[in-house]
């Protein structure tokens, strides 16, 4: 959306009062000084005022939200500093005759002010006084007899006194009134909610205010007033500092009674507009619809405008009150009318100068400032508002007025904007583009149905569904197939065009598939190890974008299992040994490994909880059921021993010693589960649904009862939470069907962990060599789509299994029990086309082609219809991503870079289980004309991220060609031939390196950087970074890196590691043939030696991807 940075013109018949600047900034405050004071500026005397009323139309309820009155300095620091800092100038001989004079009025101001702090002021009080006999006198129909008027306050007393101000003045006028007040902790959210990302915004070592600093310091100098001050101003230790306190001292006079001085004319008037200034930049920034704040201040306003909503629909009902009153302070009322649309409050601007030009504090918040919402009826119960800002009429951008009513909105109109920005979809778009959100109308719409539908409303998209994620998805179809704007991994943020695209006709999408799944406990280690609050929140987004709402969110449950072995008898360092580091979790929590990559500080615990508890409010905000990790039997190895339990399947996983499953029928796995779930609601609150895999990939079942432990698992989760549903994975044997035999339907589902490869859901025709012939009946399942293995980088997709296979599923016998569909990837940030495929597959009733779908695709993506883009995909689709029906290979080929050298390289990992399905020139061809696009399509950031990843395939196959050359000279044993196609090899391996540096999404740089920034101290930071190498080269040590066979499951083919680590490997083993070596070379020492290193590696500017990518094609 192109920036907002236009001030709403009003015409000169307009009923509104116009709160944006008509003149010249500068000159009005030059001419009054006090409204340099912004937020100090004392409630300017006014009379009300409102547009004629059409006839028939009569007063009916009144909202009101007010501001404290005029108050005392808050700060007890600024009058005392700033009269010490006079002091120690003349002290110095520093302070000129004029200077002096100016201390004795600041000691003035500072001794009549001590005490006073933050108090309101009995100007305040007056303010509210006549505000409230102004109400009375306009709407006396409403305080009529002993109507009941209810009152909420800030707890702050100046907003309790002004409270009790304004309504002792009601009382005075009508003694019978009863007016309720009320100041309480509960109302705290409601007044001036908070969130800790605003609070962030004033952090001034951080993001925007670290930037604005320098600017801050500059313009607050004041450089001509302190010459006036100070015999040499340079003298002065942190003038800016100085100079700030006497301008607070001095615009803060003006509030306040008994204190016949004046400091404004002190400063000059640019001096006085350049302090105003950067204070207003600063509000700006933290409470309205900035660009660098991210409108996140506005957003806090969510349940306030919420509650005025409801309030009203209650008294419109004839439920609540003729009047509603809250009191509160100035950053909530400015949140409050950037979020309502209030004209002149609300718009969307960067850079201080254009604040100031077109958005003043002193004109929307000045001290006593109100928002009135004033209702009207007629007979035939069509209801008007009158928006007032100060007791003058306001204007609400992007709404028309009334018909036949200049000055009035309709309340259904006005209700549906009010509702649609404070959605959880408006926050996201918002966190889109900001400013977004204004241009869209997002409607909840109860339903017995999922749907979302798109239509247009007031000239504007209108997306509904049933419930936010719902409403995500719709927003995202929409962004997608009408303006074609694809958010994606790589970009979550858009500009959107100044005037979207609006529907011919509603398109309404519906499923009756309410279960969408995403995560699989190796995509948290995988992929999402180190991510921090500002990752995960684009990921939920992403999330919700997909219709994702069953989202498995196992952070922080190290913190559960730590307090649960703690609870148990085990001291802090034997619980911190069972726990897992960050990178190793995931396999952890699946019963295969104890210890590994930890232990953990307790730093690491305490950032793990806050996070969690930010992303499971995130998910709940959006509609979203998280999918915790439940307890199936897990305990420490030698709970037999250390706490006499019955325990199975001790034993080793792939190297490493695995813990053991406590019997359900042992006394004590009921305890031990009642703990886990207390101590899991105590940091997570409770759940719907819960994750367990009892007997995860070779898991013992020696001795288990089957049916007997499926029940005794599922009621000690429901013991947990009556109404939870057991998520367990589908995968080779498991849940075996006797497990599965002991829950009843409904109390789990299954996902099919891998529908697109070896599906077990019941298909006839499965190549999976566990497959089921009457599926998990009768249990409910989701159709899953695997996709990725390691999180390793290649591309890599089965279209036609996975539209084919879903839509088979579907119609089968099975399809009765198919509750939703599931993405359960061990890796992510790879291959998006595949994962907007299986989202989409819910919303399209009939069957497709993947043809026709990636021709929509590549639009969508790049924002336009282009012959080559679209032509190079297709070609894709005819190979590289259509992996045909029974080949069970476990992800993408793999690239010959990264794999350990010999003379028999086939594979890098031990179990890619590759099988040749494409041939390599074909993607080479394919990625050569995917690059004819450029020249259109280059300053679009998906195609260049594109670009990059399929130019890296395209030398990934060439690099594979070579090597197949290099074999064949070698079984000649022409060592001339292996010396030139070495080189070439080399030289590839090199170049792919280079052309990865080019963007941080394919550069180790970004895993380390990522890694490294959780860690407190430095050895903190090192265990992060040897776990972040660990995982993606030998796993663990020797004895599960070799015979484990661990080594490189989750290799990278990242730049930084194709540069040092594969270079290495394959250079000493080339300079070895060449030099007539062929004994087998031990790689592990290579590897290790690589873990334990500590740095980054070279990065080229991104700007350059598209002209390397191209000039690596134009090679190949």
């Amino acid at each position: 959306m192109k920036k907002l940075g236009f001030l709403l013109l009003i015409a000169a018949l307009s009923p509104f009062h116009s709160i944006t600047a008509t003149a010249d900034v500068r000159g009005e405050i030059a001419a009054t000084r006090e409204k340099s004071g912004g937020v100090y500026y004392a409630y300017p005397v006014t009379r009300d005022s409102l547009p004629p009323l059409p006839a028939g139309y009569k007063p009916v309820y009144l909202s009101h939200y007010g501001r404290h009155g005029s108050r005392w300095v808050i700060k007890d620091y600024v009058h005392p500093r700033a009269v010490d800092g006079l002091r120690a100038q003349k002290a110095q001989g520093n302070l000129t005759a004029f200077g002096d004079s100016v201390l004795s009025v600041l000691e003035r101001c500072a001794t009549h002010t001590k005490g006073h702090w933050g108090e309101l002021s009995e100007l305040g009080e007056q303010q509210h006084r006549e505000i409230a006999g102004r109400m009375f006198s306009r709407f006396p129909s409403l305080f009529e007899g002993n109507t009941r008027i209810e009152a909420r306050s800030s707890m702050e007393p100046r907003c309790i006194i002004s409270m009790a101000a304004f309504s002792e003045r009601l009382k005075e006028l009508n003694g019978k009134l009863n007016v309720e007040r009320h100041a309480t902790p509960s109302n705290m959210k409601m007044i001036a909610d908070d969130s800790e990302e605003a609070r962030a915004l004033g952090d001034k070592k951080k993001g925007w205010y670290k930037r604005f600093m320098p600017r801050l310091d500059s313009l607050t100098r004041n450089e001509a007033t302190a010459t006036r001050l100070f015999n040499d101003p340079s003298k002065v230790e942190k003038l800016s500092k100085l100079m700030t306190d006497i301008y607070e001292v001095a615009i803060s006079i003006q509030d306040v009674n008994g204190l016949d001085e004046e400091l404004l004319h002190i400063f000059t008037p640019e001096d006085l507009y350049n302090q105003w200034k950067m204070s207003n930049y600063r509000m700006y920034v933290r409470n309205a619809n900035s660009v660098e704040g991210k409108a996140l201040g506005p957003r806090c306003a969510t349940t306030l405008l919420r509650d005025i909503v409801a309030r009203a629909d209650s008294a419109l009902a004839g439920k609540g009150v003729p009047v509603d009153l809250r009191f509160g302070h100035d950053t909530a009322l400015l949140r409050l009318l950037a979020l309502a649309s209030i004209s002149g409050a609300d718009m969307t601007l960067d850079g201080e100068e254009n604040v100031a030009d077109e958005w003043q504090t002193f004109r929307l918040v000045p001290m006593g400032a109100n928002l009135q919402l004033a209702f009207f009826r007629n007979p035939e119960g069509e209801t008007l508002v009158s928006v007032r800002l100060n007791e003058k009429p306001a204007a609400i951008t992007g709404l028309k007025e009334a018909p036949g009513a200049p000055g009035y909105y309709r309340w259904e109109d006005l209700r549906r904007l009010w509702l649609s920005a404070t959605s959880p979809v408006a926050a996201l778009a918002e966190r889109i583009e900001p400013g977004a959100s204004r241009h869209f109308l997002f409607i909840e719409e109860s339903s017995p149905e999922d749907f979302f539908e798109i239509s247009a409303i007031d000239g504007k998209p209108a997306i509904k569904g049933n419930n936010p994620v719902n409403i995500s998805a719709g927003l995202n179809w929409y962004l997608k197939y009408y303006p074609h704007i694809h958010l994606s991994w790589n970009d979550m943020t858009a500009e959107l065009p100044a005037k979207l695209p609006l529907p011919a006709k509603p398109e309404r999408r519906v499923t009756d598939l309410s279960q969408r799944y995403y995560l699989n406990y190796c995509t948290h280690s995988y992929s999402m190890a180190f991510w921090d609050w500002d990752r995960w929140q684009k990921e939920i987004d992403w999330m919700a974008l997909r219709g994702i709402n069953m989202p498995l969110a196992i952070t922080g449950t190290d913190i559960v299992w730590r307090n649960t072995l703690r609870r148990l008898g085990y001291s802090a360092k034997e619980a911190d040994a069972f726990v897992a580091g960050p990178a190793f979790q995931a396999w952890w929590l699946m019963n295969n490994l104890e210890g590994w990559g930890g232990p953990n500080t307790k730093e690491w615990y305490a950032d793990r909880e806050e996070l969690q508890h930010r992303i499971l409010g995130r998910m709940r905000e959006l509609g979203m059921e998280p999918v915790l990790p439940g307890y199936s039997g897990m305990v420490p190895h030698d709970a037999d021993e250390r706490l006499g339990m019955e325990v199975s399947g001790k034993g080793i996983w792939n190297g490493f010693t695995r813990p053991a499953f406590l019997k359900t029928t042992d006394p004590k796995f009921n305890l031990i589960a009642d703990i886990y779930y207390d101590e899991l609601r105590k940091l997570n609150g409770p759940a719907k649904y819960y994750s367990m895999d009892p007997f995860h990939e070779g898991g013992s079942t020696e001795g288990v009862n089957l049916p007997e432990a499926g029940r005794i698992i599922s009621s000690a989760m429901k013991r947990a939470n009556p109404d939870a549903v057991w998520v367990i994975q589908g995968w080779n044997e498991n849940p075996r069907a006797e497990l599965l035999a002991g829950v009843k339907k409904g109390d789990i589902v299954v996902l099919d962990l891998a529908s697109e490869i070896k599906p077990n859901w019941g298909d006839p025709d499965s190549p999976s060599k566990t497959k089921r012939a009457e599926g998990y009946l009768p249990h409910d399942w989701m159709f899953c789509m695997l996709l990725n293995f390691g999180g390793n980088v290649g591309l890599h997709g089965r279209l036609d299994n996975v539209i084919g296979g879903y839509y088979k599923a579907r119609d089968s016998r099975f399809g009765k029990d198919l509750t939703g569909v599931g993405l359960t990837p061990e890796g992510i940030e790879n291959n998006p086309v595949m994962y907007e495929l299986l989202s989409e597959l819910i919303w399209r009733p009939e069957q497709f082609t993947k043809e026709d779908w990636l021709k929509g695709y590549s639009e969508a993506r790049y924002g336009k219809r282009d012959a080559d883009a679209e032509k190079g995909w297709l070609a894709l689709g005819a190979t590289i991503y259509n992996c045909p029906w029974g080949n069970l290979q476990q992800g993408t080929t793999e690239s010959v870079f990264c794999a350990r050298p010999s003379e028999k390289v086939w594979r890098v990992s031990s179990w890619s289980r590759m099988v040749p399905y494409y041939e390599p020139q074909d993607v080479i061809d394919a990625a050569k004309r995917f690059g004819k696009a450029a020249p259109r399509l280059a300053g679009n950031e998906n195609y260049r991220y594109d670009l990059v990843d399929i130019t890296r395939q395209a030398v990934a196959e060439k690099g594979r060609l070579t090597y197949t050359k290099m074999q064949e000279d070698l079984k000649k044993n022409d060592m001339k031939a292996f010396k030139k196609h070495s080189d070439e090899f080399l030289e590839l391996l090199k170049t792919q390196d280079r052309l990865l540096s080019t963007r941080p999404e394919f550069h180790v740089n970004k895993w380390i950087k990522d890694a490294r920034s959780l860690g407190h101290d430095d050895a903190e930071r090192d265990n992060m970074e040897r776990n972040a190498r660990l995982l993606i080269t030998t796993w663990g040590p020797r004895e599960a890196s070799e015979k484990g066979k661990l080594r490189d499951y989750g290799h990278r083919e990242w730049a930084g590691v194709l540069g040092s680590l594969y270079y290495t490997r394959w250079k000493k083993w080339i300079d070895a043939r060449l030099n007539g070596d062929t004994a087998p070379i031990d790689f592990y020492p290579v590897d290790e030696e690589w873990v334990k290193q500590r740095g980054l590696y070279p990065e080229r500017p991104e700007a350059e991807c598209v002209g390397t990518a191209l000039e690596i094609l134009k090679k190949l």
